[in-house]
């Protein structure tokens, strides 16, 4: 959205004042304020808004309770969270939006900083300034994703994992995409979670791994030999019959099962653990590495670590995107990697997109990173562009 609705919520005149004028001088045009959240929910009653500047301490409704309504009722999607009180508290509240569903940009001490009030609007995700569409848009019926999958509507692109140290491309993670005819390019966590619900992820999982195997195979004829990081649901896990004939399907296809790395998310309803854990355990003793995927997440947490049998973990956005401004953050994932490296795993950081962030997680000893700031999600025709010339820069050297 070119021109996107902007709702300043701040009791204080001066301090409204002062973030539109910043906000202006970013070119932001529309821009409407609320002295506290029960005037914000009014006047978002009468037109959405498509970004929120949350001030926390304000009377009637505070910053706190005004993020948690915006999140029951679908209201808005990104915020800016925006305080005079201390880090830790800004960085709470923070955690709590997000576990909620919005979209945090940022958090800014006030007063506001225009440089630091910039990088936090262009953090912001295409999908997140539309929330309208998002609602008008059908659910996915059983026929529709049954139909899209029959018809291979759904197809991979590749976003590379790279050596901090050596600029290598060590791995590739496959990521699902779903051009549907009607409705355009569709999020994957929509569609995935969809297919989870109809009983349909395990077809979309085998069709997503053809596409991904052959990638590899053209990659390998190519002598361009990196591994391949795969997601797999946990719903898929106590399946049986269905892992048996995930590891068939990559004998098939001459593929080393080296070259693959099968990512999972725990989440609450990672159910029947025990034939999970053995599912994971048969990929292990056949030759796959198993990576825990959002690590630092609410579901995703220690207790994984010590039941199941990884041997990469894969740390969250959330735990890298700001973390050399966070004090709270940082000691967090200072611990997290400490413990990791006791137990021999093989670290990743997800989701680094800022030059100083990427500075401070390789002194804290983190090797390998997937993010924005190194490689953005790319077709196979450039990723099998990209991979050529790592290879040449590493033979040039």
């Amino acid at each position: 959205m070119q021109n996107p609705n902007v709702l300043v919520v701040e009791d204080c005149a001066a301090q409204q004042l002062y973030a539109g004028q910043l906000l202006k001088q970013l070119k932001i045009q529309h821009i409407s304020y609320a002295s506290d959240g029960e005037l914000a929910l009014e006047l978002l009653k009468q037109q959405r808004a498509d970004l929120m500047l949350i001030d926390l301490d304000m009377p009637q409704m505070n910053g706190v309770e005004l993020l948690r309504s915006l999140a029951k009722q679908q209201l808005c999607q990104a915020v800016i969270i925006t305080s005079a009180k201390d880090a830790l508290l800004l960085h709470s509240v923070a955690t709590m939006a997000e576990a909620d569903g919005l979209q945090v940009l940022g958090t800014l001490a006030k007063p506001l900083n225009k440089e630091l009030l910039s990088l936090c609007l262009s953090r912001r995700k295409a999908e997140a300034w539309s929330v309208d569409s998002e609602m008008k848009t059908p659910l996915f019926d059983q026929k529709m994703l049954c139909k899209a999958i029959s018809e291979q509507q759904f197809s991979l692109c590749y976003q590379p994992i790279a050596d901090m140290n050596s600029g290598e491309i060590i791995a590739v993670e496959a990521l699902a995409r779903w051009n549907q005819p009607e409705l355009g390019m569709v999020r994957p966590d929509r569609f995935i979670r969809a297919a989870e619900q109809w009983g349909l992820i395990n077809e979309l999982t085998l069709l997503l791994l053809d596409q991904a195997l052959k990638q590899l195979q053209k990659w390998y004829e190519l002598k361009l030999v990196v591994q391949l990081s795969f997601n797999l649901s946990p719903l898929s896990l106590s399946d049986t019959a269905f892992m048996q004939q995930l590891q068939h399907k990559v004998q098939q296809s001459g593929i080393k099962p080296q070259l693959i790395c099968f990512e999972v998310t725990e989440t609450q309803d990672f159910s029947q653990l025990s034939a999970a854990i053995e599912s994971l355990a048969n990929l292990r003793l056949a030759g796959f590495s198993i990576a825990i995927d959002d690590y630092g997440t609410g579901f995703a947490n220690a207790q994984q670590l010590s039941r199941i049998p990884a041997t990469r973990l894969k740390l969250d956005r959330s735990l890298i995107d700001g973390v050399s401004e966070r004090s709270q953050q940082r000691l967090v994932l200072e611990n997290t990697i400490q413990l990791a490296h006791k137990l021999g795993l093989t670290l990743i950081a997800e989701g680094v997109e800022r030059l100083a962030d990427a500075m401070l997680i390789k002194r804290c000893g983190i090797d390998l990173v997937q993010g924005y700031l190194y490689y953005k999600p790319l077709t196979a025709e450039d990723c099998t562009a990209v991979l050529s010339n790592s290879l040449d820069q590493q033979a040039a050297s």
